[in-house]
């Protein structure tokens, strides 16, 4: 396992999350075409809902491998 020491270089964090929010922008495009919420109020809270549900699973997942590669216990 590679560990990240970001004792002498806080920028690597900060760049470690920008590129963890990449993934999570390119996969709101498709899902806008899919779900279209802007045609009725139920696919806009069916787009909320999912978003909610993602934002949720992604934030875990990324302070998960955050917490095992940047602050190693």
């Amino acid at each position: 396992m590679i560990l990240i020491s970001i004792s002498g270089n806080p920028l690597l964090l900060v760049t470690w999350l920008l590129l963890a929010v990449l993934p999570a922008y390119y996969l709101n495009k498709p899902l806008l075409r899919l779900v279209r919420p802007k045609e009725s109020v139920v696919r806009f809270l069916a787009y909320l809902i999912i978003v909610m549900a993602f934002t949720l699973l992604y934030t875990s997942i990324v302070i998960f491998v955050l917490s095992k590669t940047v602050f190693p216990v």
